[in-house]
Formats: C-alpha cells, sequence, structure tokens
C-alpha cells in the first residue's frame, strides 16, 4: 500500500496524494491539527426553519480576561474563530430580527476545533436563548491521531518524578523508550523517552508555545517545566498538518498557562523517605538503601493591568539524597578486590569494586515566568523565560546493575530560554503569528573514576573510566518562526515557515582513557584481554547547523460531513562542510475525516515527514577523522602485550605500527524520513464517552546507523585457517563462525567507521481507546495497543555483525512492544454529596461522613509486553572492530531475547479541606508500583565465549522500582 520513494518532490507530491485519494474509499484516520498553539471555535448559524442567517455578529468572550474575539458569519452562515488560547468560552451572537443568544462553558483544548451548530429564535419568542450544554466530544474535521492530556489530568494523576512528560505514556500508540544494554561502546545519551510508530527516541519532535525544545545533541527534549505552569499539551502519533516538521517521528505540543483577573495560586511540598518503599528484588545487598527526597515549589498568576496585562510564574526545588546497589556477583567482586589489593596492575586507577551501597543525589531547580499583554483589540504580545538547573549525583547514567560505581556517571544540566510570540487578528478572516526565542543549553558528564582505562569483563562486571560520560557541551538556540492563517469560505489557509540556527561547542573526549575487553574473570586474572582501544587527538568540536522549513495548508470543510487536508511542507537542515547538503525533502500531507452522523467520524491520512540529524553522531566524523582525533584498536596478544607494557592503564601515546581507525562522513547522506498513512473510526457510545479504533502504518526510512567500511570478505574461521584471520587462541565461539582478517581494503587505516543512512524501520499497529471526559466528578480513558515493529538498526552507533550481509540485521527493533494497556481516571467520591446539596452544617453532617467527604482518587494501571534485547558474546568474536559490540552468540539472531512482561499499578489518593471559594489545602499520598511487582527492565545479554552461556545469561540486572511511597501537601488560593 505504501510506496519507497528513493527521490522526492514531485514523485513525492503524486504518491501522496493518489495514496491518500485510495484510502478515503478503502476505510476513512486521527485532526489535521488546527493549531499547534491554540483553539478554533466555528460553526454555522440556522434559524428555528433551519435556514441558514448569514452577517451574524458572533462574540467569542473569554469570561476570565474580559477579552473577546468578534467574527461575521458570511453568506452561508458559517463563521470560524481560530487561534484561540485554550480555555473556557462564552460564545454570543447577534442579528437584528433574532433573540440574542448565548452559550456558555464552551471548553476549547489545544489544537481542537469546537463545532457549534447555533439556532436563533425570533425576537417575538424571546428574549434570550441561553445554552449551557458542552459540545460534543467527538471532533469531526479531526484527521490526525491526536491525545490531549488537560490540566486537571497533569495536576491530579500520580507522578513520580514530577516531570509531566511521563503523562505522554498515557497515549495509544506510544512506548517509552528500550534502554540500552549496557554493553561496552553503548552511547550514555538517552533521548527523549518515547517511541512513537516504532522509531527512535531521538525522532521526536517537543514544542512548547510553538517553538522547539529538543536538545539536538542527543534527540532528547531540553528546558523543563513545572507542571504548574503547564495548561495542556497534545500528543500527536500522525500529525498530517504540514505547519509540523523536523521529526519524523511523533509531535508533543505544549502550552503553558496565563494569568487572568483573578489572582489565583498554590504551595506545595512532596516528600518521600526510603523508609515507606519496598526492598529492590535485584540487589544483591543485605538491607534497603536510604532515600530522601523533598520537593518544594509555588506558583502564582493574576493580573498587572486588568482586563490587559497578566502574568504567571511557577518555580520547585527538589533535593534528595540516597544510596543504590548493583547486581554484581559478590564472589566475582570479592576475588577482583583481592587480586588488585596485591598490588597487581598499578596503571589501573580504579582499586576496587564497590560491594555496599554507593551513595546518589539529585538537586533540581525549574522556574519560568510569562507575561500576556493585549497591545490592541487586535493583537496579543507574550514573553516568557524559562530556566532549568539539574544536577545529578552517582547515576545519572551507565546504570546497568553490572556496572560497578566507579564507571557510572554524573551530570549537569542548565538551561535558559527567552521566548515570546506576536499574534495580531486582521479582521474576522486571517490571523497573524510571529513566534521567536533564543536559548542556550549547557551539559555535562562526568564518570565517577576520573581516570582510565575502563575494564570489561563480559558478563560479569564493568568498572573504571568508561568508554563514553566524560564531556561538555554548550548549544546555542536561535529560532524565528510566522504563520498566516486566513479562512475564506470553507477553507482555512495556512502559510508559514521557521528558521532555526543551532550552534555547538563540546568536547567529547570519548575513548581517550581507553578500554580493554576480557572474556572472562579469568583471562583478567592472567592479564589476557581480547581487545583493547584507545582515542588520541583533539576532543573539541565548534559547528553550526541551521534548519529552515516552510509550508502550505488548506483545511477545507469540502461538505457538511466531510472535511480534507491538504499540504506540502519543505524542509532543508545545512550542515557542517565535509557532509552532503541533501535538498530534496519535499512532504507531503494529505488528511481525510468523514462524519456520516452526529454519533460516526471516520478519519484516513497519509503523510512524509523529515527529521532532524542527531549532532552526537555528526560529532564523531568532525572530531575523529583522522588529522583531529583518531582510534588505535589493537586484538589478540597484542592486546595482552600492550596491557602488560602499560600495567593495566592507558596507553600515553599512539601505538607505533598500529593503524589508526577514523571516521568519515557518507557522500550520500541523506536526511532520514517516515511514510506513515493511518486509518480509523470514532464512534459516541454516550453523551460523554467515545470508543475509537485507529490503525497506523509508519516505515521509516535512511535511518542512521554506523558502517565500518574498510573490511574484507570475512571467512568462516577454522583451527586450521585461525592464525592466518590473526586469531591465535579461538574460543568456541569463533569456530565455525566469520571472521574478517587483519588485512584492509585501505590499508593506511585500521577502520573507517561511516555514518550512513542504510537502516530502515517497519511498523504496524493497532489501537483501541475509550475515553470517557470529565462529567459527574468521573473521568477516564482505557488504550491497548498491538503492534510489531521491525528495523534493521536501532541508533545512530549500532553496527550490524556482518556489513556484508545486512539481511541478517532485519529483525524485530528494539523498540518493539507487542502489546501495552493503559488505564487511567479521575475520581472524587461520592460521599457526603446529598449533605452539601442539601447546605447541611458540619455539626449535623455525621463523623463517618465527614471523614471521606471530598476525597478523589486517581489510579494508572499499566500492563505492556516485555522488550527485544540483542544477544551478544561480550567480546568482538568476528573481529568486526564494531563498537559498541555487534557479535551475536552462535545461533541466535539479532534482538532474540525479550524482557518479561511488566505491570504497574500507580495510585494516588487525595483529600481536600475545603476554606471557601478556591481556597483549600490537599493532603496525598501516592504510591507508585504499589502491589510491588518485581518488574524486569534489563536482562544480562551476554552469552560468554564458550558454546554454553554464561550463568548469568539472561538474568535481571535491573528493574523500573519497587514500591515508593510518596507525601505531599499543597495550598491553594
Amino acid at each position: 500500500m505504501i510506496l519507497i520513494c528513493r527521490s522526492f518532490s514531485v514523485r513525492h507530491v503524486a504518491i501522496g496524494i493518489a495514496i491518500s485519494f485510495a484510502l478515503l474509499f478503502w476505510a476513512a484516520d486521527g485532526v489535521a491539527q488546527a493549531s499547534r498553539v491554540g483553539a478554533t471555535v466555528e460553526g454555522v448559524v440556522r434559524d428555528t426553519s433551519g435556514a441558514v442567517i448569514p452577517t451574524s455578529k458572533v462574540t467569542v468572550y473569554n469570561p476570565f480576561t474580559n477579552q473577546s474575539r468578534t467574527v461575521t458569519a458570511d453568506e452561508q452562515g458559517f463563521f470560524r474563530a481560530e487561534q484561540l488560547s485554550v480555555g473556557t468560552y462564552e460564545v454570543r451572537v447577534e442579528q437584528t430580527g433574532f433573540a440574542p443568544y448565548r452559550r456558555s462553558d464552551v471548553g476549547a483544548s489545544l489544537g481542537q476545533t469546537v463545532h457549534l451548530a447555533i439556532v436563533l429564535a425570533p425576537a417575538s419568542a424571546s428574549e434570550q436563548v441561553t445554552v449551557n450544554a458542552q459540545p460534543s466530544p467527538l471532533d469531526p474535521s479531526q484527521s490526525s491521531v491526536v491525545s490531549s492530556v488537560d490540566q486537571e489530568r497533569i495536576e491530579e494523576l500520580p507522578v513520580r518524578s514530577r516531570n509531566y512528560l511521563d503523562f505522554v505514556l498515557l497515549a495509544p500508540g506510544v512506548s517509552s523508550s528500550s534502554i540500552t544494554s549496557g554493553a561496552s561502546g553503548s552511547t550514555p545519551l538517552t533521548g527523549s523517552g518515547f517511541t512513537f510508530g516504532g522509531l527512535r527516541s531521538r525522532s521526536n519532535n517537543l514544542s512548547i508555545d510553538g517553538l522547539d525544545n529538543n536538545d539536538e545533541y542527543t534527540g532528547s527534549s531540553r528546558t523543563e517545566l513545572s507542571p504548574e505552569i503547564v495548561q495542556e499539551f497534545q500528543v500527536v502519533n500522525n500529525g498530517l498538518s504540514a505547519e509540523s516538521g523536523g521529526a519524523s517521528g511523533g509531535s508533543i505540543n505544549v502550552i503553558t498557562r496565563s494569568g487572568t483577573n483573578t489572582i489565583h495560586g498554590d504551595a506545595f511540598l512532596f516528600a518521600q523517605d526510603g523508609a515507606f518503599n519496598a526492598r529492590d528484588p535485584f540487589e544483591t545487598e543485605f538491607g534497603k538503601p536510604s532515600f530522601r527526597r523533598f520537593r518544594a515549589g509555588f506558583a502564582l498568576g493574576g493580573p498587572i493591568v486588568k482586563d490587559r496585562t497578566f502574568y504567571y510564574a511557577a518555580i520547585e526545588q527538589e533535593h534528595n539524597r540516597g544510596q543504590i546497589g548493583s547486581d554484581i556477583d559478590s564472589a566475582a567482586a570479592s576475588t577482583i578486590n583481592a587480586f588488585l589489593a596485591t598490588g597487581a596492575f598499578p596503571g589501573l586507577a580504579t582499586r576496587q569494586i564497590t560491594t555496599a551501597f554507593s551513595p546518589i543525589a539529585r538537586a533540581e531547580t525549574e522556574a519560568a515566568g510569562k507575561l500576556d499583554h493585549q497591545l490592541t483589540k487586535n493583537a496579543a504580545l507574550m514573553l516568557r523565560y524559562t530556566f532549568t538547573n539539574n544536577k545529578e549525583s552517582g547515576d545519572a547514567f551507565n546504570t546497568n546493575g553490572l556496572i560497578d560505581a566507579s564507571a557510572r556517571g554524573s551530570s549537569f544540566t542548565s538551561d535558559n530560554a527567552l521566548s515570546g510570540s506576536l499574534t495580531t487578528v486582521l479582521g474576522s478572516e486571517a490571523v497573524s503569528d510571529l513566534r521567536f526565542q533564543v536559548a542556550t543549553r549547557h551539559a555535562l558528564l562526568r564518570t565517577n573514576e576520573p581516570f582510565g582505562p575502563e575494564i570489561d569483563i563480559a558478563g560479569l562486571v564493568t568498572f573504571g573510566r568508561p568508554y563514553a560520560g566524560n564531556s561538555g557541551r554548550r548549544e546555542n538556540h536561535y529560532q524565528a518562526s510566522y504563520t498566516y492563517s486566513r479562512t475564506r469560505g470553507k477553507h482555512l489557509w495556512k502559510v508559514g515557515g521557521t528558521v532555526n540556527r543551532v550552534t555547538l561547542r563540546a568536547d567529547v573526549p570519548d575513548g581517550f582513557d581507553g578500554v580493554y575487553l576480557f572474556g572472562s574473570l579469568g583471562d583478567f586474572l592472567a592479564e589476557n584481554p581480547n581487545q583493547f582501544r584507545q582515542t588520541f587527538g583533539n576532543s573539541n568540536v565548534d559547528f553550526p547547523v541551521t534548519s529552515v522549513g516552510g509550508f502550505v495548508q488548506d483545511h477545507w470543510s469540502l461538505a457538511h460531513q466531510l472535511t480534507v487536508d491538504l499540504g506540502v511542507r519543505y524542509d532543508f537542515e545545512r550542515l557542517p562542510a565535509g557532509f552532503n547538503q541533501d535538498t530534496n525533502n519535499l512532504s507531503p500531507r494529505i488528511g481525510l475525516a468523514w462524519s456520516p452522523s452526529p454519533k460516526w467520524v471516520f478519519r484516513a491520512g497519509y503523510g512524509v515527514f523529515f527529521d532532524r540529524y542527531v549532532l552526537a553522531n555528526l560529532t564523531r566524523a568532525i572530531e575523529k577523522d583522522g588529522s583531529q582525533a583518531f582510534d588505535q584498536v589493537v586484538d589478540g596478544n597484542a592486546a595482552a602485550s600492550l596491557f602488560a607494557a602499560t600495567q593495566g592503564g592507558p596507553s600515553v601515546a599512539p601505538v607505533i605500527g598500529i593503524a589508526p581507525s577514523i571516521f568519515r562522513p557518507d557522500p550520500r547522506m541523506a536526511t532520514p524520513y517516515s511514510q506513515q498513512a493511518s486509518a480509523g473510526a470514532e464512534y459516541l457510545l454516550a453523551k460523554n464517552l467515545t470508543l475509537r479504533a485507529d490503525y497506523l502504518f509508519v516505515h521509516g526510512v535512511k535511518l542512521p546507523r554506523t558502517m565500518n567500511i574498510n573490511l574484507l570478505l570475512p571467512a568462516v574461521l577454522t583451527l586450521a585457517n585461525a592464525s592466518s584471520l590473526g586469531v591465535s587462541n579461538p574460543t568456541e565461539q569463533q569456530i565455525g563462525r566469520e571472521v574478517f582478517s587483519p588485512g584492509r581494503l585501505d590499508t593506511q587505516f585500521g577502520d573507517i567507521y561511516v555514518p550512513q543512512n542504510s537502516a530502515s524501520s517497519t511498523y504496524n499497529g493497532v489501537s483501541f481507546t475509550l475515553n470517557r471526559r470529565m462529567s459527574d466528578e468521573l473521568a477516564f480513558s482505557a488504550s491497548y495497543t498491538l503492534s510489531k515493529t521491525f528495523d534493521d538498526a536501532s541508533d545512530f552507533d549500532e553496527q550490524p555483525q556482518n556489513p556484508f550481509d545486512l539481511r541478517k540485521e532485519n529483525a524485530v527493533s528494539r523498540q518493539h512492544q507487542q502489546q501495552r494497556f493503559v488505564f487511567n481516571a479521575l475520581w472524587e467520591l461520592p460521599i457526603g454529596d446529598e449533605e452539601e446539596k442539601g447546605r447541611k452544617s458540619e455539626e449535623s453532617t455525621s463523623w463517618l461522613t465527614q471523614a471521606f467527604i471530598h476525597i478523589e482518587v486517581a489510579p494508572i494501571l499499566t500492563l505492556e509486553s516485555g522488550r527485544p534485547v540483542n544477544p551478544l558474546t561480550g567480546l568482538d568474536s568476528n573481529q568486526s572492530h564494531a563498537f559498541p559490540l555487534s557479535a551475536r552468540p552462535l545461533g541466535l539472531g539479532r534482538d532474540s531475547l525479550t524482557t518479561p512482561t511488566l505491570a504497574t499499578m500507580d495510585f494516588r489518593v487525595l483529600k481536600y479541606f475545603p476554606f471557601g471559594g478556591v481556597k483549600r489545602i490537599d493532603v496525598v499520598a501516592e504510591f507508585f508500583n504499589l502491589f510491588n511487582s518485581a518488574n524486569v527492565s534489563q536482562i544480562n545479554p551476554i552469552f560468554g565465549s564458550s558454546l554454553t552461556p554464561m550463568p548469568g545469561f539472561t538474568q535481571p540486572i535491573a528493574g523500573t522500582g519497587t514500591r515508593q511511597i510518596q507525601f505531599s501537601l499543597d495550598f491553594e488560593f
């Protein structure tokens, strides 16, 4: 059904349009978003006979700020007020000869189009028509696969880290990103934490108030916000609007809160103590680790000038201290410690494996302030400043249970961002929106052991200074975007563009203190490493990238029951000199929404989505180019000789006679992209209850991977040819395996690693969502996703086992999660309702009612399949010099292991004490992993170098966390 295009431009557009119109007749899925920063209210004005009433005056009024937008209905009675701030409105309609019409409590969510059917009564029949009913929860013009998380869920659902983005996982079709295996050479750089459509977590886009908030070096998010200043956010699995760009995966659009004419705020304190937590079943130490956490903050919003200028600010700080254990075999640790205590290997900086709990700590500050000012009746200015300062000590990365405390690390991250917007209403038909930001991120990673080398004993322990994890960088971001939208009849046209310049200064000394790989504890004690690797040269880089994008979009109400979204987008990212500049990045988008009745909406869509380049991937090719820096890799007996010569330490200078290994840009390097097609239906089961079914197909194309292009063809190793292949003492896992000889195509270099765009992925998924919007103090959502993801590389640094046989790399992806079920709810217990309705005094209310009145509960239940894990021998068994390691055990395919199923129940219970008006005190208890399920997040993937697996193979080495209990107080006013 989906065609893979190797060229773009006109061919891309033709394919997109043809496929999309075919989908319309096959089945009709998910809005093109009405807006990434606001909402839309539209409708048709009719009289009691059903005839349209043209030129009616329609006013959309915000009672909290006393601001309004007035539009005029066209000749067909149709009106549209777009780019409205998210909130609750009152809609008023006036027309000569008819009674005034007023509809209150019209909620407008982010990206939503609220449809109103307005009926005016003759002036003689009524003085005023007042309607209080909520509009239908169905959006008949929505063509994308979209889920919204409103302010109430952000404030009331349990969240362990106070990170509102954790709620992204409530959306169907979204999974948490896979955890790296911890194999030697694995990057400590995390992505966004989420995978959409089986694509990588580095391929998503997070925007705050319409501006990018991405860490371009890692693909993660940047500035963190206090949940107190987050108004709402939208999770877009398949966003068909051409307005969205810069991500081949999903988008998360966040809107911050604004002040109103009423002063409002809250102050809060969270506390947690390890005495209330359960013991981790995967830790080998006796007892429970200590842990104490405190988080306090406040938020305040209100008017500076009534009806015109408003402010909102929030700040919170966290301090925690605790301990963490490990899963390192105690007997192995004792043997190593006793051996090192004899003075062995004096060049090795780390002299002891930690067998007791090791300390961890965290200190974080999140602050944000927002100013909204109505310049004129039709022009609004917004300015926002955000600041984040986060320091994690002892356990910020390399958290695999087999990694010693010496090889774990700390991080320090500081973010500052100033952003703003100028929104101008140009009459009844047009809106102009200019946005800009200046931001900077300073990030440091430091390993607990500052001196090398790293010692990796396959499947048992990793200690010393790790290969990666000692780096510092500064990203500066400068972005401007402009969007012009205009309503013409049943068309909403949008045209716009964005420019985003990012400059990177970084010091990345990965590998500069060396790595020794050992096949077993016996090999370590015998001073017999299998391989040594070290980097030499200058580790500093300084370069910019500039992204430019433009789009045209038409949201066309083709008929009363049919909406078509047509758009095209162009993206270009200028890379540093030496990289190919890919200009063929034209992406068509089309979405369809058909509503044959008020209870049904069918949707379909297709789009092409271009990604960004991960700057960490570019950095390797710029830094280790052979002239600035390079690697040296030594195998077998030569590695053992070097280990003896350095007495277990790193080499102080390049080894004479060893050719340098380098990185080189691919001359055909192209922008990664995805093709996405969706189809689905939504049904209104009851007034506030909907059921949705969605199918999503995603094909990732030209995805990044790393290839060693300097290898000669491998040969099957036997005892007879082992020496000719450079293997003096072959292991059982090497005999009968294809092994690469020491010879090279270009004899000037040992290895030439090329960041290529030759990987691909395929995702097929279906999801079902049952959603009840808040009514009678109850709201809930349940979603189930069944999916399958295949790829042949799951991250930019993954290398194939055999570069000459890439077909064997095609397997289930690390991003694959076959099944996932999530349920969440908000419910205020219906106890004491009758007493309150009857206005009974507290004295006449029973003590039992007093005890249980004003109690709210909020559960999150998550059931999910395990994740694929790539089995490894733990050594470079085929001598491909792939790093991270890629050699798999004989008979086991890529990603052929799986972690166990996970089940988690988080639960929040709150009792509030009202003090009149909006004043109240909340007393809260939160339980994470309430039933203390032993959820495994990582297993030991190391098989070993024998034909029988090591004792620890596939055994759990890390979990998602034991039961934890957190208490808090919150005063709202």
